[in-house]
């Protein structure tokens, strides 16, 4: 955590921030450090694909920390090529992407102001794809709930299975983040109040420490005022928690947020992935 805080000061990454990446996600992941400590890295394994990669896993890259005084020594760049080499010879992925290591993740890709990892990854081949956002509202937003709907903090199992279920009907690949979030009593979800059906669900902390996300909320009754609702209850949360502003991270849709809560744009990822064809091209 010294390491980590002293290479990535303005990222303000929690003990349970970085534990949780490094060694509780339920894919194989890798954990890879310089002999002298400088340095540490690590990656996963996702079963999704991405460009170019045939079909085959894809191992996204979810923290690279150096620190400053073994900067420009190559410690990053080995850190990361040996993280590509376990990638492409054992796991037999088909490609390398930086961030985006979705259900649990610490970045969306790599940030915009990051000059030095930039300039790594480019020097190694890995290509841009677009770009991720950030949003930010401050967490002194709040909002009521509609008429005829109740919001509740999941803590009950029969609470849980009904949230999860409805998770599941709509966006069954939220379904860990979700679980995690529910874990950390950091999940409440809105309900009828005639017949208790749920409406609506929303997370906070899951990834990281006062970031947003999942939320969704029954497609049929969108603007009814729910979602704005939940928003004002995870940012109680994350007021009480210390934090002057709610993360909405790697989200959208971006209007709704900017509407409902005032949120802009406070980070820009840029998406970058290093194909298997490409990892053999510059080995040859």
């Amino acid at each position: 955590m010294a390491l980590v805080a002293a290479a990535l000061p303005g990222e303000n990454l929690t003990d349970d921030d970085v534990v949780a990446n490094l060694f509780d996600d339920p894919d194989p992941v890798r954990v890879v450090a310089d002999d002298a400590g400088r340095g540490v890295a690590s990656a996963v394994v996702r079963g999704g694909t991405a460009a170019g990669a045939a079909g085959r896993p894809v191992v996204h890259l979810q923290l690279l920390a150096v620190d400053p005084s073994a900067h420009r020594l190559g410690v990053g760049t080995a850190l990361v090529a040996e993280l590509e080499r376990w990638a492409f010879d054992d796991v037999g992925a088909g490609a390398v992407v930086i961030g985006a290591g979705a259900p649990f993740y610490l970045f969306a890709g790599a940030d915009v102001h990051a000059t030095a990892a930039l300039c790594l990854f480019e020097s190694m081949g890995y290509v841009a794809r677009g770009a991720e956002l950030n949003l930010s509202f401050p967490s002194r937003f709040r909002a009521p709930a509609p008429a005829g709907v109740e919001l509740v903090r999941v803590l009950e199992e029969d609470d849980a299975a009904a949230v999860e279920a409805f998770c599941g009907a709509q966006w069954p690949n939220w379904i860990p983040e979700l679980r995690r979030g529910i874990e950390h009593g950091a999940c409440h979800f809105a309900r009828r109040q005639d017949d208790g059906d749920v409406v609506g669900f929303g997370c906070h902390s899951v990834n990281r420490l006062g970031w947003l996300g999942p939320i969704g909320t029954d497609p049929s009754g969108r603007r009814s005022g729910v979602g704005t609702a939940l928003l004002s209850a995870i940012s109680k949360d994350v007021m009480a928690a210390g934090f002057d502003t709610v993360e909405v991270s790697w989200i959208g849709p971006i209007g709704f947020y900017a509407k409902a809560a005032g949120a802009s744009v406070s980070r820009v990822f840029r998406s970058l992935a290093l194909p298997w064809s490409a990892w053999c091209d510059r080995r040859a």
